[in-house]
């Protein structure tokens, strides 16, 4: 199974690799290759702690949701919120312990390590459900899932990587504002996510306004990447620790946003 579908894997894992590649390179004082490595094998076994939670959480929308709220709920909570803050877990209590994780730039590049890792995974699970569908045909729509999500799916988990890394590098070495970039740091992310998802099966939104927010971001994310590069250059990148994130403070962040989202979900029914 897995030699015969090498390719199709190939094509499903290619592009999360190219684009952590790139990213890792932007930094001038690159990150331990095996911490980068386990934080993008950390991001893909996401995958069995949502096998934990999904069930639940599409039990409850099933049996008590319907219409936008359903789709709402759907695409903030099920999807977004989950996946985004267990990203979140894997950047704050593994990647911000290390030592090597001293200077802002450092959270872009374990942000992308941990979305990629994620969607590296969930691009093989996707091509190898419409190879288990389509069978020996002669249009194989497997190839077609993969290239179509190497330029949607695979770069939004990029950008929502960037903007949580950016956020926790903000919260860890600005000397103000730091929980509130730490709230910031997940409800960006799921804003992001869950608007992508969500402009997809909603009949109140269009797609055009989840591309044009997915092109801010890009733009946004190429800001911030110049900034840090000429920052490390000029030799005038911070790494000064002011503040560290403490369970206490992470959960309480994750109960704000999903709250925030939650009364969102609420107000669509109205």
């Amino acid at each position: 199974m897995l030699i015969s579908n090498f390719f199709y894997i190939l094509a499903a894992i290619l592009p999360a690799i190219i684009i952590l590649l790139y990213v890792f390179k932007q930094d001038a004082f690159p990150e331990p290759k095996e911490i980068v490595i386990k934080t993008f094998i950390f991001g893909a076994a996401i995958t069995i702690a949502l096998d934990l939670f999904i069930v639940d959480f599409d039990r409850f929308s099933e049996k008590n949701l319907t219409g936008e709220t359903y789709l709402f709920f759907d695409s903030f909570i099920r999807a977004a919120f989950l996946e985004e803050i267990f990203k979140m877990m894997i950047i704050v209590f593994y990647c911000t312990r290390k030592t090597a994780f001293d200077e802002p730039m450092d959270g872009l590049v374990y942000g992308v390590a941990a979305s990629l890792g994620f969607a590296a995974w969930e691009n093989i699970d996707y091509v190898l459900f419409y190879i288990n569908e389509s069978g020996k045909i002669v249009y194989d729509p497997s190839i077609y899932v993969a290239i179509y999500r190497a330029f949607s799916a695979v770069p939004v988990h990029a950008l929502c990587g960037i903007m949580m890394g950016f956020l926790i590098s903000q919260t860890l070495f600005e000397k103000k504002y730091n929980f509130y970039n730490l709230i910031l740091a997940l409800a960006v992310p799921v804003g992001i996510h869950g608007l992508w998802n969500y402009s997809i099966s909603s009949d109140i939104i269009s797609e055009q306004i989840a591309y044009i927010t997915a092109f801010i971001f890009f733009f946004r994310s190429i800001y911030i990447f110049r900034n840090f590069k000429r920052n490390q250059h000029n030799k005038t990148m911070f790494s000064v620790r002011y503040y560290n994130i403490t369970v206490k403070d992470f959960s309480l962040a994750s109960i704000i946003v999903l709250s925030f989202y939650l009364i969102l979900n609420f107000l669509i029914s109205l």
